[in-house]
This record gives structure tokens, sequence and C-alpha cells, in this order.
């Protein structure tokens, strides 16, 4: 996912997080138990009340469950508009974050409106206002959500229903944003993509291709961002529109279940959208998005606000294989391996083309329903408010308590006959991580890193870099590099292309083993045989910031190559020491590259300047002879009160200074920090072990920092 993706689901998550915790009690529950709601109806479709708990059977993968703990859930719905002094008097109790303790059964709805065009806003807007009317209870609340290009919270959950009926005028009077028609939009989309389809930071840039970086002996950081081209433009904005539509509704929705899941009672999501689309990149993801939801027992409602439509989905499924198969015609053609390779991947997005198929599958697998072919909404969110008013609750300990990444499927039966069940279709079995998201494809890593002897069949490298010390925590960033020469390419059946499959992890664990920060990717990708050896001298390289307290870490990290089935695990130790009154200075790395800027600049990543994103390394080799040039990365952290500071960089070998300069500083930027990238040329030091040194000098203080390399 593109850094400023992540970056926006984090801050909306935090705001979730925080709106949930002012309004609503917080449950504890126990991670072995797991809650599953179910409706049940006569054929009729009517729904059936008085089951008893002998009445249910619930199986998982096919084995019966023992079920803990029953009850039959019936919410009192209001009928007729609350006082209005109530109203207001709750309502400010919200406003001041004070804890509501809720008489009854407490409910919870989430309204979503993702990029609705005129009709669908239309349409969308007037269900919404209906189902306020129909559904509003005395314990029932509800938030208002836009999903555009950002996030937007229009109403915190409240049962204010005039508050919630403004900010759902709001919402659907809100234009979409047209993602392919925006050139900055486009243009940082193709940066990001750089013909690697999610790489990231896998060096596939000037210097994995041989290059190096201009000789500039110790001056201030100068812009070395390089415009990429890419061919037919046209045709990657829509690969790429599709692709992040499909990230941001699968990282809204886990955004919005990861707090939900924090409160009790019946959770719902009711999605109004106009289509949803997961492409190849996007299904791993949307597929732990859907378990983590039936793991937080909330349903997700999905209402495709198109309407009564006249096309099939389908219709746009097969223009995408008419798509590739020309694609593919040019590239015998002409010869070009490019469109050779959009064909392959315009291809295999063509069968999750069908737009109601995903709304379907996202909605049945969590419990919920699909709502669609219709102008009249009435009818079908009626009946959705019977099943959010009434249900069954059946608790159950899985006799299979292994955390091992495995999708179990749930299965809820009634033993009378002629009745159905609407239930979640299961979770996958991954262990709890306290402020975390727990991917499936991170457990075959996890498990090796539980190891007593861990597996290093390649290369790998993380470390933390250490940088400003601000209110009593360490500021640092998390770095995890993995050299791309080892990893297996196998050649596809078509001949031109080759696949590759890496998945990475990166921890950081306080004393007592609980995990502070991570970060991990699955990237799989398919690379056209000429491009092939140069993604070999790349490496794949990943970030993140996080602050902690002084004390002692651990350090875990693991890679796998699907292809080949080899993995990698290695262990080490970070600590942090008690705040010093030198002037700051952080750690040092090694430059691998400097990316354009990001769209949203994060203040709190350390790599993300103004003049570009720094992209480090923790590799410690670097080529010597003409033209090569030694870049390293720190920040300096001068105090603003005392003297001028002096920056002295130096290079050494054996303890012997070879080489000094003293180059002038630039201002602090807003954060306080002077940035700064060192560039030494390399053209007559021999091959060897040397040290870089970087002294910042202010008055009687000194702060320094050394890094060893190895030239070759």
């Amino acid at each position: 996912m593109p850094s400023s993706l992540w970056k926006r689901s984090n801050l909306f998550l935090a705001a979730c997080a925080a709106l949930l915790a002012q309004e609503q009690p917080l449950i504890r529950t126990g991670t072995q138990e797991i809650l599953v709601d179910a409706v049940v109806r006569d054929k009729r479709g009517r729904i059936v009340h008085g089951l008893s708990q002998d009445a249910f059977v619930v199986t998982e993968d096919g084995v019966p469950q023992p079920i803990t703990s029953w009850r039959e859930v019936r919410v009192r719905r209001e009928t007729a508009a609350p006082n209005p002094e109530d109203v207001r008097a709750k309502s400010g109790q919200q406003q001041q974050g004070a804890n509501i303790r809720l008489t009854g059964q407490p409910r919870f709805v989430s309204l979503i409106f993702e990029r609705l065009g005129p009709d669908g806003r239309r349409l969308a807007k007037q269900a919404a206002l209906d189902f306020l009317d129909t559904d509003m209870g005395e314990n029932v609340y509800y938030g208002v959500f836009v999903i555009q290009r950002r996030f937007h919270i229009l109403q915190r959950y409240t049962n204010d229903r005039a508050a919630l009926k403004r900010a759902v005028e709001r919402a659907t009077s809100m234009a979409p944003t047209d993602v392919a028609n925006d050139n900055y939009a486009l243009d940082r989309m193709a940066q990001a993509v750089g013909g690697s389809a999610g790489a990231g930071e896998a060096a596939t840039n000037q210097a994995a291709a041989g290059g190096a970086p201009p000789q500039v002996n110790g001056g201030a950081m100068a812009d070395e961002q390089a415009q990429r081209m890419v061919e037919n433009a046209s045709v990657f904005a829509s690969m790429l529109t599709r692709d992040e539509v499909g990230h941001t509704a699968i990282v809204s929705l886990w955004a919005i279940v990861s707090e939900m899941a924090k409160v009790e009672g019946r959770k719902s999501i009711l999605y109004f959208c106009e289509g949803m689309y997961f492409p190849e990149s996007t299904v791993r993801k949307k597929d732990a998005m859907i378990s983590a939801a039936n793991r937080a027992n909330v349903s997700i409602y999905v209402v495709d606000a198109r309407g009564l439509t006249v096309s099939s989905d389908q219709t746009a499924a097969n223009k995408m294989l008419e798509q590739a198969a020309a694609l593919s015609r040019r590239s015998r053609n002409v010869e070009t391996q490019s469109a050779d390779l959009r064909a392959f991947d315009v291809s295999e997005n063509s069968t999750r083309a069908n737009l109601q198929m995903a709304m379907r599958e996202v909605a049945e697998s969590t419990g919920g329903s699909l709502i669609a072919n219709t102008n009249d909404f009435r009818p079908s969110l009626r009946r959705l408010s019977e099943e959010f008013n009434t249900y069954y609750e059946l608790v159950y300990r899985p006799t299979n308590p292994a955390y091992d990444g495995r999708f179990r499927a749930i299965k809820v039966e009634v033993k009378q006959p002629e009745l159905t069940v609407q239930a979640r279709s299961g979770y996958f079995a991954l262990p709890p991580m306290k402020d975390q998201i727990v991917f499936p494809y991170e457990m075959p890593l996890l498990l090796a890193l539980g190891q007593p002897s861990l597996p290093r069949t390649m290369e790998i490298r993380s470390n933390v870099i250490p940088y400003q010390f601000r209110d009593g925590l360490q500021q640092a960033a998390l770095v995890f590099d993995l050299p791309l020469r080892e990893i297996t390419f196998t050649r596809e059946p078509q001949g031109k292309l080759y696949r590759t499959h890496i998945t990475v992890l990166a921890l950081v664990k306080d004393e007592r083993g609980e995990v502070v920060t991570k970060i991990s990717r699955d990237v799989p990708l398919n690379e056209p045989a000429e491009r092939v050896e140069q993604f070999r001298q790349g490496r794949f390289i990943v970030s993140r910031p996080f602050a902690v307290a002084p004390g002692r870490y651990t350090v875990e990290a693991a890679a796998m190559d699907h292809e080949s089935g080899k993995v990698s695990a290695r262990k080490g130790i970070f600590v942090v020491p008690a705040a010093k009154s030198v002037p700051l200075l952080s750690g040092l790395t090694l430059l691998r590259t400097l990316d354009k800027p990001a769209e949203l600049r994060d203040p709190g990543d350390p790599f993300h300047l103004k003049q570009g994103r720094v992209v480090p390394t923790l590799q410690t080799q670097v080529r010597g002879g003409k033209g090569s040039v030694l870049s390293v990365f720190f920040s300096l952290y001068p105090q603003p009160e005392a003297p001028a500071p002096r920056l002295i960089l130096d290079l050494l070998r054996d303890g012997k200074v070879l080489g000094r300069s003293e180059p002038p500083l630039p201002a602090p930027d807003e954060r306080g920090a002077v940035p700064y990238i060192a560039h030494t040329p390399l053209d007559t030091v021999e091959p060897g072990q040397y040290e870089f040194r970087v002294t910042l000098v202010q008055g009687e203080q000194i702060g320094q920092q050394t890094l060893p390399i190895v030239i070759e």
C-alpha cells in the first residue's frame, strides 16, 4: 500500500479510537472465545423467536463446537422521535467526553458513503434518512463517514436524530473525487508503481542499475528527484485508480471494524457505494479485513446505490477481457513486453470486475447482506432493521486453539426443518497483538521467529535508527532491508513473464514481549524477462517511524521467498538510554535513493523531507572507484539558544582520519531538525574497512555518531 494511504489510514483509525473511547464503555473479551450473531427466518422470511440453545449446531471446519453461552436479543425500537431535551442532554454529555451508561443492549451502526455519483447520492440519501426514521432506538448509536480520496468523519456516534440527518445531508452532497483525472494523483501513483506492481522501495532505480549519485562533498541536501516515465499512461491510470479504490475501501472498513471491536453490543456497518473492486494486489488484505470483522462481531451490509441497473456488471468484466486481448495483440505486433505485462494484469483483474459480486462477498461473509437492483430500498431496509434488532447471540470456545493463520469456516444451523440461518462465514486463526493488526500472511514468519533455532537461508537486515528525543520518548525508525539477488523467479506459462512472491516482517518488542511497532509487506510480482536481472540487483526496503520510552527492546525480522520456500529470521537488541543534555544527533544510515516527496508529508517520519522521501539501506558495503560516492543520511537537532553549531564529517581507517570537511549548516526546519545528506567521493579511496563519523559541536557540548562501512 502507498505510504500516504497507509498514513491516512492510521490517522483515521486514531480518530475513530478517540471518538469511540469518549462515548462508549470498553469491553475486554477472552481471546479464545468466538461470538457469532445469528438471524433465523422461516420459509416465509419471518424472524423466528423462542429457540433454545439446544436448537443450534455450530461447526468450525466441519467439527462441532460446544456452545458455552446463548441468548436471544430483542431490542426495542422507538416509534416516535425522542424528546428534544433528552437528545440535547445526551449530546452535551458526549461533547464533554463523559462515559454513557446504557440501560439496555447497546447497538452501533456506521453509515459509510463511498464515491457516489449524482444518482447514487440521491438514492443513498433517501435510503439513509428512511432508515434513520425506522431504526432509531434508545440505545442505538450511529456514526456517519464519507470516503473519497480522504476519510471524512462527519458525525461521531450519537443517537441525536437531527444531528445524524444533517450529517447524511452533508455526506450525500459531497461531489466524488475523480482520481483518474487528477494529474497530481496520477503522477504519484505512476511513481509508486514503478513497473513493479507494489514492490515499493525494491530498488529498481539508478543505483540498482549501477549508477552513482552526484559527486558532492559535504554540501547541503540537494533535490535529487528523478522523473520516471510510465508507458501508456491511460491504461495504467485505469489500473492504478482501481487499485487505490480497492485499498481505500479495505483500509476504511478495517479502521472502523478495529475500533468497533472495542465496544460491546450489536455492531453493523451500512456501506453505500456504487460497486466494490478488489484487484489481485488487495485480495489478501480484503480477506483479512473480513476475518477481522468476523472476530469483532461486526456485520457489513452493502447497499448498491446505483439502484435498478440496466446492464450487468459482467459487461465490465467482458470489456476488460477485450482490452486484455487488444494489448496482447499489440505486444505480438510491436514486440513490447510492457504491453504484454499489462495484458496479463488486465486479464487477471477482469475476473474481479463484477462489482456486485464483490459487494455480495463482503456482505455475506460477515453475516450481512447485499441490497441491490432496486430504486426503492425501504422494504429491504425494514428487513435489515429487523436483523439489527432481533437475533441470537452464540458463544463457543474453539476445540482447535492453535494460532496457525488458517481460515476457520463457521457454519450455524438449527435442528428444526425449513429454517434458514444468516451468520458470519468464519475467521483467520491469528494471535492477539495489542494495538496491531495481524495479517494471515504474517503467520509463517511469526512461527519462524518462535523457533528455538532461527532459519537463515537468506540475507536479511533490520535495525532501529534513533532520532530525536521528544516528550520523554525516543523518536525512531524501524527499517527492514532485503537484498533481492537471492530471490527466486519462476517463468510463467506464457514465457515472457517471471513471477516472484516475497513476504517480510519486522517487529520491535519491549521487555515484556509486547509488540510496540510492526511493519510487514506481502508482495506478489510479475516481471518481464528483461527486467529480472535489474530487479535482482535491487533491495526491498521498508521503514516505519515510532516512539518508545527508555528501555531495552528486541528487534525481530523474518522474510519468506514463496517460490523457493526459503525462510530467514533474525533477532537483535536495541537499547534506548535516558535523554541526554548534549546536542541531539540521530543515528546514521546509508542512503539508497531519494524519492519524490510524499503527497502528505508525515511530520513524525524522519525520512519524509520537503526535498523528497529518503529510502535508507542497512547494507554496509559501498562500491569504490572512479565516480563512486558514499552517501550518508542523518538529522541534527541543535539547541536553539546555544552557540552556533559546527558540523564535522570524517572518514577514518584504523582510527586515523583520512579526510575531513566542515560544511555549513542550513537552518532547522519546522520540527527543529536539520536533515542532512553527506556525499563523500570515493574515487581514490582504496578497498577496506572504514568508519564514517559525524560530530556536532555546540559550545562545550559534543554529539557524535559513527557508521562502519566496507569499501569494495
